[in-house]
């Protein structure tokens, strides 16, 4: 996992045109449920949300219809009809809750299956190429991929709908609604007969200068925001990387006695999280004064409006009632800018998380290989592995070892002795082209399968079988063989079983499950980095001699500190210089059979 300080993305400009390029380039990055594969069930869905909506609006018109019947009815002291007005009433508040219920099921649908979609096409590009190990290096990842995957997609689909639901809503009934206001009220005649200003309309002129004011002000009061969430989005990330780094680190941490230092780096980090959140919280008390004030405004400027022709005789109780009600709707319809500017704001933040992650991923793919740092990979002779002038490095460009270089034939088996256990495991990264800082060439043939066998191998909560053998093609049959020759027979029964095989084995069973897998895949050329250091002696010889016997012709190179790797080679890697001519091959290509584990 990547720190979140050392590559945070460079902060985006807030003015508009930033706004909607965000925007533009999420839709062009999630539009693909529409158009491809998955085309008739985003359909399905958004047109099933779109006719419930219409539907809404005109269960909002009957209610507004039946005010004024009901409150015109009061004011003629008309009991039958007021009681006709009653018994409909349930009615309405029936088709007012089943549209509801409607809405909300086609909403959450389409939110649950489009994020679906879009979490899946962003984890494809992550994972494939070992894009997820290869961005940290090329200065390219930004903070946190995996919480932009999990969290920000969310964030980035579910508002969004939401927004399309409103704004479709508002559309309609403001064109609804100002009918409405048109037909009721009427023109206003202002002063005497000699001087009477007619203003036609005049609540639908009021309706939408007072919708436009209003939205206007919020967008000008508020135009930070989108800024302000963006940052404190960053320093969620930055603080939850921080807890997640001291649980992995556990044990090296609390043996190492950093606990104080890790304690304050947490409190660093959370400071300033607590101070781009307090930035955040200005901002939306700006925007609460108008949102409050407005609250309280939106019901009485209607009746007010309505009040001189309501006392001249012009209007009955019902109208006034009627007017009042599509001038809230109105309101409502022309302040959506208002009601979800904040959310609006946090969308743009995590839609920006989301497309740099995107842009990331297609950068990396477009760099030439000459300028991705690390040994280079290629072709070479098949039966053969040539490392010529590996100068390994550390992050942060330190050496780790003097040069290597070596050449292997089919059947040898070398020990990387001399060595640290960071610079061997380095050059086993280097060989299995996983290693990105140094220089040097690694040359096999393009069709030879790598496997590998780590200190720590690691799987997700999957299946025995899915953990074994992954994609290797492998039957039941083979899989049991694998476990019995590798001394875990007993899990044969448990291969269909799903769970944290990381905490259900041991590490010695984790170690021979590697081996197990070695097996399956009957590798080319195998990397095995003091994959034997949980077992005793004899049971590590009696290991690596069953996958030698299995792999007569495979090439070997193993490191770590155990005897019995060193007494198994054939050779250590000395000195001497092999001999590429890196002018007579052709890059390796990246497509290969089998899925060998990472060393």
């Amino acid at each position: 996992m990547s720190d979140p300080a050392a590559s945070a993305p460079t902060e985006q400009p807030s003015g508009f045109a930033s706004d909607l390029e965000a925007a533009r380039s999420f839709m062009g990055l999630s539009r693909g449920w529409w158009t491809g594969g998955t085309s008739r069930q985003a359909w399905l869905w958004t047109l099933s949300l779109a006719a419930m909506i219409l539907v809404n609006v005109g269960v909002n018109v009957g209610v507004n219809g039946w005010n004024g019947w009901f409150f015109n009815a009061l004011e003629r002291k008309d009991g039958a009809s007021a009681g006709m007005a009653i018994a409909v009433f349930p009615l309405i508040v029936l088709a007012a809750a089943g549209v509801g219920v409607m809405i909300l099921k086609t909403r959450e649908t389409l939110q649950v299956y489009w994020r679906q979609w879009l979490t899946a096409k962003l984890v494809d590009m992550w994972v494939a190429r070992r894009r997820f190990q290869r961005l940290g290096p090329s200065g390219l990842e930004p903070a946190n991929p995996e919480y932009r995957i999990a969290d920000d997609v969310r964030w980035a689909t579910e508002p969004l709908v939401d927004f399309a639901i409103g704004l479709l809503s508002a559309v309609i009934t403001v064109i609804t609604f100002v009918g409405i206001l048109w037909t009721i009220g009427g023109a206003l005649t202002i002063g005497s007969k000699a001087s009477a200003i007619t203003i036609p309309a005049y609540l639908v002129l009021a309706a939408i200068t007072y919708g436009i004011t209003v939205s206007l002000l919020m967008v000008m009061v508020g135009r930070n925001l989108p800024r302000r969430y963006a940052r404190r989005n960053e320093s969620e990330a930055k603080f939850r990387f921080g807890l997640m780094r001291l649980r992995d680190s556990a044990d090296a941490i609390a043996i190492g006695g950093g606990q104080a230092g890790e304690r304050r780096a947490i409190g660093e980090t959370y400071a300033t999280l607590a101070g781009r959140w307090l930035a955040v919280i200005r901002e939306r008390v700006k925007l609460t004064w108008i949102t409050n004030g407005n609250g309280v405004l939106v019901p009485v400027v209607p009746l007010l409006l309505a009040a001189p022709k309501y006392l001249a005789g012009e209007m009955t109780l019902g109208a006034v009632i009627q007017v009042a009600a599509a001038f809230v709707q109105v309101q409502i319809a022309f302040n959506w800018i208002l009601e979800n500017f904040m959310r609006i704001a946090e969308w743009l933040a995590s839609a920006r998380r989301v497309n740099e992650l995107a842009e990331a991923i297609e950068t990396l793919e477009a760099l030439p290989p000459a300028s991705i740092g690390g040994p280079k990979l290629i072709a070479g002779a098949p039966g053969r592995l040539v490392a010529h002038g590996l100068q390994l490095r550390d992050r942060d460009g330190r050496p780790l070892a003097e040069p290597l270089s070596f050449e292997a034939a089919a059947g040898e088996t070398l020990h990387l002795g001399h060595m640290s256990s960071e610079a061997a495991s380095a050059a086993l990264r280097a060989l299995a082209e996983q290693w990105s800082w140094g220089e040097g060439v690694v040359a096999r043939a393009p069709d030879a399968v790598v496997g590998a066998a780590a200190r720590r191998m690691r799987w997700a909560e999957t299946s025995l079988a899915e953990a074994l053998a992954g994609d290797l093609g492998a039957d039941r049959q083979q899989m049991e063989a694998a476990l019995t020759r590798t001394g875990l027979a007993r899990l044969a029964a448990r291969l269909d079983e799903n769970a944290e095989w990381d905490k259900a084995l041991t590490e010695g069973e984790r170690q021979r499950l590697a081996f197990a897998r070695l097996h399956l895949a009957a590798p080319d050329i195998v990397l095995i980095d003091d994959a034997l250091h949980a077992l005793d002696e004899a049971d590590a010889a009696a290991l690596f001699a069953d996958l030698r016997a299995a792999l007569p012709a495979a090439i070997i190179v193993a490191a770590g500190s155990s005897a019995v790797l060193a007494a198994a080679a054939t050779r250590p890697v000395g000195p001497a210089a092999a001999t590429v001519d890196e002018t007579a091959t052709l890059p390796v290509p990246r497509k290969r059979r089998g899925a060998p584990a990472t060393p």
